[in-house]
């Protein structure tokens, strides 16, 4: 996601982005974050370079919640001052208190007890997902344990994604990352390049009752196909993860054997392969094989339903066709620049008042917009036209200061006195303007307008799907960037734990100079990665 926005009026730095940063300002607060992407074995001796004071600043000014693992190392071994400190924290807010973690024995006992059924298999895997991933965070289970004892198979499948509401959390992206590293190896020992077995572990994975080794040994043929976890929105296909996983060769003649026949005409019966592959678009993860196979091959109805998923790739958002811009515009989250170039278009064609009609967009929306369009004094003067009755006060005076910039203020002055309809009810920005004969008092009021990035707009869920509607996410079959760096360079290593938190906490380096700075070779240990 881009730090930084382009709107000539306001250059906002994201503060979420800024924050959650690898390379921010060091300092025990920083340090504390990082714990999030550590292993929970790695807080212990991490912490235990932080001298009190230091861990005293960083428990006072974190901003909550923080990682299970440190909030366990901190409430049981902490100094008393400090353990205080964030006892009262999260007695005030009791949200962020991390639940109690099952150990092996338990997690075992839910998976007998609570064994989910075929008529319940998307809640239940929901609901177990959740216990074990709280275990992995807090370390009391471990990816090996998930994947060796975990059924049914699309029960540990889904631990190897991370959910949009998981992804603000480094923790949850860790402990999933650490599940996808380790199936991925195992998949390639187990299957290699085998597209026979591969095949058959896709199709049946929706619906083994066994374990993920039991599933790669199995000749079942396939039953019911369940995709997981956000069932009215994108939900999370078995199935798409082990096509994310397999080689590229063994990907592309899977999806090959779906097309049947290349781009059928809207009103031909679906068949099969069509219902699979439509399903599979609209479900996740996604990954490059699958989403390059659908533009090569695929019918209007599966191009469809990859752009109405949520985590369609924003690059593709922005190359899409006019018949399929109404999907674009309508969508929740949508940067700025792709939504300025998909309106564009469509405006040229369909018409100003047809494609403000099709974009879903709140105010804040409507001026990246606005302001996007100066380039053009002709459309952004229509697109003005069209908002003017619609728009709040605030968000038409920094439309207006968009149009001034470019235009001067007379065609400002002309559509505001005809939708106020007399001088005293223009705004008050444009009365000025017309009293002192020039642009600069809408332009002024316009960028005096409080505004906040569009990424900080975003709630929790919102801002994870952003995070991972990027291209590269669609190549990822381990760790997620900063996770892998960590798991690469400190797992298993407490004495470069132990120099990388000093060199934090210190403020001597941020935080992936210090982790180049001490973790230059390989960790060589039993991490899964």
């Amino acid at each position: 996601m881009p730090l930084i926005a382009t709107s000539p009026a306001w250059p906002t730095e994201s503060l979420r982005l800024r924050e959650a940063a690898p390379d921010a300002v060091p300092g025990p607060v920083a340090l504390l974050r990082l714990l999030g992407s550590a292993r929970p074995a790695d807080v212990v001796p991490a912490l235990g370079a932080l001298s009190a004071d230091q861990l005293a600043e960083a428990v006072a000014t974190a901003e909550l919640p923080l990682a299970p693992a440190v909030v366990a190392h901190i409430s049981q071994w902490g100094p008393g001052p400090v353990r205080g400190m964030l006892a009262r924290r999260l007695v005030q807010q009791p949200e962020h208190v991390p639940p109690r973690p099952l150990g092996l024995d338990a997690y075992l006992r839910v998976l007998d007890e609570d064994a989910p059924t075929d008529a319940d298999l998307g809640a239940a895997v929901t609901r177990i997902r959740a216990l074990a991933l709280e275990a992995l965070c807090a370390g009391s289970l471990t990816a090996e344990q998930v994947l060796d004892h975990t059924r049914p198979a699309a029960l540990a499948l889904a631990l190897a994604v991370c959910t949009p509401a998981e992804y603000p959390r480094p923790w949850l992206r860790r402990a999933t990352g650490d599940v996808r590293v380790l199936l991925a190896r195992r998949l390639a020992e187990e299957l290699g390049e085998d597209y026979e077995r591969w095949a058959r572990a896709i199709d049946l994975s929706g619906s083994f009752a066994g374990s993920v080794a039991e599933l790669l040994r199995s000749d079942q043929a396939p039953g019911a196909v369940h995709r997981f976890l956000h069932p009215n929105r994108s939900g999370y296909a078995s199935q798409n993860i082990l096509l994310a996983l397999a080689p590229q060769p063994v990907a592309a003649r899977y999806l090959d054997g779906l097309v049947e026949p290349p781009n059928p005409s809207p009103n031909q019966p679906q068949t099969a392969g069509d219902d699979q592959a439509e399903w599979m678009l609209g479900s996740a993860p996604l990954s490059r094989v699958m989403v390059e196979h659908d533009l090569a091959y695929s019918s209007v109805r599966r191009y469809h339903r990859l752009l109405k998923n949520e985590l369609c790739p924003d690059y593709l958002l922005a190359q899409v066709d006019l018949g399929q811009a109404r999907e674009v515009l309508l969508k929740r989250i949508v940067p700025p620049d792709v939504l300025s170039r998909v309106f564009r278009d469509f405006a040229e064609v369909a018409g100003v008042h047809e494609a403000l009609r099709w974009t879903a967009a709140g105010g804040d929306k409507l001026i990246d917009l606005a302001w996007s369009l100066t380039d053009d004094p002709t459309l952004l003067h229509q697109v003005v036209a069209g908002l003017r009755d619609r728009a709040e006060p605030a968000v038409l005076t920094c439309l207006y200061g968009a149009l001034a910039e470019v235009a001067g203020p007379e065609p400002v002055w002309a559509l505001d006195l005809e939708r106020a309809g007399s001088l005293d009810a223009v705004l008050p920005a444009v009365r000025a303007s017309m009293a002192a004969g020039t642009a600069e008092p809408v332009v002024e009021a316009a960028r005096r307008t409080p505004r906040r990035h569009w990424i900080d707009l975003l709630d929790p869920e919102e801002f994870g799907a952003q995070g991972l509607r990027t291209e590269e996410e669609l190549d990822r079959t381990g760790h997620f960037p900063l996770e892998g760096l960590v798991a690469a360079r400190l797992d298993g290593r407490p004495e470069l734990w132990a120099e990388v938190a000093w060199r934090i906490a210190t403020r001597r380096m941020p935080v992936e100079a210090a982790i180049a700075a001490v973790g230059a070779q390989p960790a060589a240990s039993a991490s899964t990665s």
